[in-house]
């Protein structure tokens, strides 16, 4: 579907939720952060989280308001690209020290999908042109969802009302991700299409994961003492 432009934008929704969006989580960085308290763990890793948040709709927002022809935006669209695979490690980063105990539930985990998302980096920097979409969209969810090992661990001992807005947010990115791969639907022509759903569903994605992180989150934790045993 074709979007149309409006001045200073080529993908106006697309650009403007996700700048604006990159402005909100900012702020909304500064509560997370001081609901750890004195513990520099939960710190230092929440905004390893928030960074990527950051990060990733910045990259998205700039890339869409540029025109379609030119080195920035294809600069744009790479950083773009690679940005998702932070966000998928960054959205990790918070989730394995604080809630897990074990050796490899707290760090093993957590290497290993940086360890494979700085590889996905490197792999769509290098060869962007050459991967095709539907191996690209498997690599960015099959990253992602190895996550679900830690929510069903998590779910076990709390519930599922304790893991509900992880599998939300999982589902969002999901969702978002098939409607752009499949190119449906197209909610208001030249406006709103399915990449513009997909936008939407990341953004969702976030806000889940955020609340997640600060509802979960016991206030004025000891240092280095992980918040929940799983």
């Amino acid at each position: 579907m074709d979007i149309q432009p409006i001045p200073g934008f080529t993908h106006p929704v697309s650009s403007l939720t996700h700048l604006i969006g990159a402005g909100v989580f900012a702020l909304l960085a500064v509560p997370l952060w001081r609901r750890c308290g004195g513990c520099r763990l939960c710190r230092s890793t929440t905004a390893v989280f928030s960074f990527t948040v950051v990060l990733l709709l910045s990259m998205s927002g700039v890339y869409h308001l540029l025109a379609t022809k030119g080195a920035a935006h294809e600069v744009f669209l790479r950083l773009d690209h690679a940005a998702i695979f932070a966000l998928i490690a960054g959205s990790f980063t918070p989730l394995q020290p604080l809630f897990f105990r074990s050796g490899w539930g707290r760090w093993g985990v957590l290497v290993l999908v940086w360890t494979l998302a700085i590889a996905g980096i490197v792999l769509k920097v290098t060869f962007f042109n050459a991967i095709p979409e539907a191996l690209g969209l498997s690599l960015y969810l099959g990253l992602g969802w190895l996550g679900l090992g830690s929510g069903i661990a998590l779910g076990r001992r709390h519930g599922f009302r304790f893991i509900a807005p992880l599998v939300w947010g999982g589902l969002a990115y999901t969702l978002g991700a098939v409607a752009d791969f499949a190119r449906w639907p197209v909610l208001v022509p030249g406006v709103v299409g399915p990449h513009e759903v997909m936008h939407l569903g990341v953004l969702g994605g976030i806000g889940c994961f955020w609340w997640f992180f600060y509802s979960r989150l016991p206030q004025r934790q000891p240092e280095r003492k992980p918040l929940v045993i799983g």
